[in-house]
Formats: structure tokens, C-alpha cells, sequence
């Protein structure tokens, strides 16, 4: 049963990317039953009484019940639950499951995600029509191809890609020409997914890819390596910035935005979203003005009472798309109050530390991509963005502290 076990968790790596959401549960299940038959032993309660990871996640999931006692929209709070499930039951089984998964197993499950990540793009390449270059919006093309294979919002791709290409750097960098087979499939996944991470042109993909970019390169890197890789960004920037699409996506539409010096009404594509969030922004803070601050509106409500701002400010197309506050920070506070906002808070502040305290850069860039990723999308109420950090955080918690020990080991055998 232990190879039927680590033979799923392969499987879930790889389908996470190219999977439609609606599949997620039931990986779930599968992996559960798995985990269920392989382990031996009940560990449930040692994990609890020692993991302040899992600590943490019980707490929100707890909370989110208590909130549906705030609720009158009970039934969005109990779909609102489901869609968390993931952050309670994969790190359980992950970390329950601690013997059954050596470092050899977790670094092939990171290869078998990258290689899904690169599927979903090389596929999306069918649907895509003859205007490849969009000079007004470079995104929309191969957005809409990844929709027709799966549902998935472009920083959820963009997250993936660059989750991939840090752990391709910080698996096999720097380059050794002496293994030409392993050396090409590198060079090879590389250049597909930085190409899509420029092609997708998501600004919150871009801009958390160069800040976790920038901390990885001072943190694994000194001297003339860190040297190179700051050029590196700097030359990656030069292009996002220069090209003319580029630069009306990530400076004249925010000056814009920001000036207002557009109306709603306005349909370019770069523009809209800004304008957008703008007057999102502007509802979700004038909710927490008053009691509420504390306790939140509750598990169920907090779609409903930003469409309630919405019309009371004649906000129609946000109102009738009903859009959430696009920030998870923002999500908690409206759902819990101040006690979501620190327990979601505590639940990336706790493996960013384990990262600092085993050394490991890829764990800490993962934290950085979803805590930035966090700021501009509302990254546990997609079934994406809550699948992705229950399976590789606490992955990646467990590659982090298994990397240290064995290197403490090898230093001291020398």
C-alpha cells in the first residue's frame, strides 16, 4: 500500500495544474482512502498536539463552523466550508504520513506538478486562435485556451509557473554540462515557462514572481551568483516593461486608474480590472468600520454584503457580477473579523519561519508567492489556489527539514 500511497501523490502533482476544480474533491478521496489503508498507527491526535501547522488550520476550520452562526446565507457558509477542506485533510494526511514519504518521493511529486504545469500550457496552444499577439491584451488569448481545458484564473497559472521555475533553479543550478540528457529537459522546461509567465502578462503573476525572485537570489546566493541572478531579473523586468503592450498593462493603466482618469464604462481590458478593484477596494474597507472589525459578517455572508455596497453605490457591473473583495486578507476580515485575518497570517508566518530555520529558499519563495498572490485574488475561495497550498506546504515543510538534516549530516561525517 506504501507505493499506492506515494504512486497517488504523484498523480495528485501532476493533475493539480490540468484538472478542472470540481475533480479536487475527488483526489481528495482517493488520497484519503490511500492514506487510510498505508498508514499504521492512529497519529491523528500527536499531529494535533505537536504541529502548530496543523494547529493553525484546525483553528480556522473551527472558526469557519462558529461563523456559520453569524450567517443567514447558510448555504454559501457551508460551500464555503467545503472549498477549504483541502487545508485540513491533505496536511493531515501529509504529515500523518511523514515515514511513508522520504526526500526522493517529495522531489518527484514537485517534478510531476511542473510537468502538469507544462502540459496545461503546451495544450492550451489548440485553442488558441491566429491572433497569438493581442497588442491590447496579451493575456487574453491563452486565458481563454487554459479556460477551455480547465477552469483557472491567469495568477493561479502564473503561480504555478513560477513556482516551477524556482524549484528548477533550486533543484539544478548552477548547470552541470556532464549530464546533457537532464541538462536539456531543464533548459527545455525553463524557456516554456518563463515564456508563458511573460505570454500570460498577469501583474500580480509579475509582480510576486520578481519580489520572491529578488528575496530567493539574496537568500540562497552570495557574491557573483547573486550578482548574476539580480541581472537576470533586471533584464526580465526590461522586457516587461519596455514592450509597448507590456507597458500600457503595467504603467499607463495604473496611472490612469489611479488619477481617474477613466470611467467604468471603459472596455479596455488592462484598464477595467484596475478601475474595478478600485471601487472593490473601497466597499471591502468601508465594511469593517464598524463591529463587524472584531467578528466579521460570518462564513456565508461576506459575498452578500459586498453586493449590498455595490448597489447602495450604484456599482451595477460589480453588483450583477458579483465579485468578491479580491484580496484574502480583505476575505477574512469579512467573514471573521480580526481572528481570521491572524489565524490566515499565522498560517503563512509558521512555515515562512520554518523556512529561515531549515534553510530552505524554495519553501520560502512558496510562502512569498502565495502570501503576494494573497493581496490581489481571494486565494481560498478557488479550489486552485486552497489545493495548491495544502498539498506542497506542508510537502515542502517536510523537504525542508529532511534537506537540513541530512546536510548537517554529511558536514559532520566530514
Amino acid at each position: 500500500m506504501n507505493r499506492i500511497f506515494v504512486l497517488l501523490l504523484y498523480l495528485v502533482s501532476f493533475g493539480l495544474p490540468i484538472l478542472i476544480p470540481n475533480w479536487h474533491g475527488k483526489i481528495l478521496v482517493g488520497f484519503g482512502v490511500a492514506w487510510i489503508l498505508a498508514t499504521r498507527g492512529n497519529q491523528l491526535i500527536h499531529q494535533f498536539l505537536t504541529n502548530r501547522q496543523l494547529q493553525v488550520i484546525l483553528s480556522i476550520v473551527t472558526l469557519s463552523f462558529l461563523g456559520l452562526l453569524l450567517s443567514t446565507n447558510t448555504q454559501a457558509g457551508l460551500a464555503t466550508i467545503e472549498s477549504i477542506a483541502p487545508i485540513l485533510v491533505l496536511p493531515l494526511i501529509i504529515f500523518s504520513s511523514e515515514t511513508l514519504i522520504h526526500s526522493k518521493e517529495i522531489r518527484n511529486a514537485l517534478v510531476s506538478f511542473v510537468a502538469g504545469v507544462i502540459i496545461l500550457n503546451l495544450a492550451s496552444l489548440i485553442f488558441i486562435s491566429y491572433e497569438l499577439w493581442d497588442a491590447r491584451n496579451l493575456q487574453s488569448n491563452i486565458v481563454l485556451a487554459n479556460n477551455s481545458i480547465v477552469q483557472i484564473h491567469p495568477a493561479f497559472v502564473s503561480l504555478y509557473l513560477s513556482f516551477g521555475i524556482f524549484f528548477l533553479i533550486d533543484q539544478y543550478f548552477p548547470l552541470q554540462t556532464a549530464n546533457r540528457s537532464k541538462l536539456g529537459w531543464v533548459l527545455f522546461s525553463l524557456v516554456i515557462l518563463t515564456t508563458y509567465l511573460v505570454w500570460i502578462n498577469s501583474r500580480t503573476g509579475i509582480i510576486s514572481f520578481s519580489i520572491a525572485f529578488l528575496f530567493y537570489s539574496f537568500f540562497r546566493f552570495t557574491a557573483k551568483s547573486r550578482i548574476i541572478l539580480v541581472a537576470i531579473l533586471a533584464s526580465f523586468l526590461f522586457v516587461i516593461f519596455v514592450v509597448p503592450f507590456s507597458r500600457d498593462r503595467f504603467f499607463n493603466a495604473p496611472q490612469l486608474a489611479l488619477l481617474d482618469g477613466a470611467s467604468m464604462n471603459s472596455t479596455d481590458p488592462n484598464l477595467y480590472p484596475l478601475l474595478a478593484r478600485k471601487r472593490i477596494l473601497e466597499c471591502s474597507i468601508e465594511l469593517l468600520k464598524g463591529p463587524e472589525f472584531f467578528y466579521g459578517y460570518g462564513t456565508g455572508d461576506f459575498r452578500d454584503v459586498l453586493r449590498e455596497c455595490y448597489k447602495e453605490k450604484n456599482y451595477t457591473a460589480l453588483f450583477e457580477e458579483g465579485l468578491d473583495s479580491h484580496n484574502e486578507y480583505l476575505a477574512q476580515m469579512h467573514r471573521h473579523g480580526i481572528i481570521g485575518l491572524l489565524l490566515f497570517v499565522a498560517l503563512l508566518i509558521i512555515p515562512f519561519r520554518y523556512a529561515l530555520k531549515y534553510r530552505s529558499p524554495l519553501l520560502a519563495v512558496f510562502i512569498i508567492l502565495f502570501a503576494i498572490t494573497a493581496l490581489f485574488e481571494n486565494v481560498f475561495s478557488a479550489q486552485k489556489g486552497v489545493t495548491f497550498f495544502a498539498l506542497f506546504c506542508p510537502l515542502l515543510m517536510l523537504y525542508a527539514r529532511r534537506n537540513f538534516e541530512s546536510n548537517g549530516s554529511m558536514k559532520e561525517a566530514i
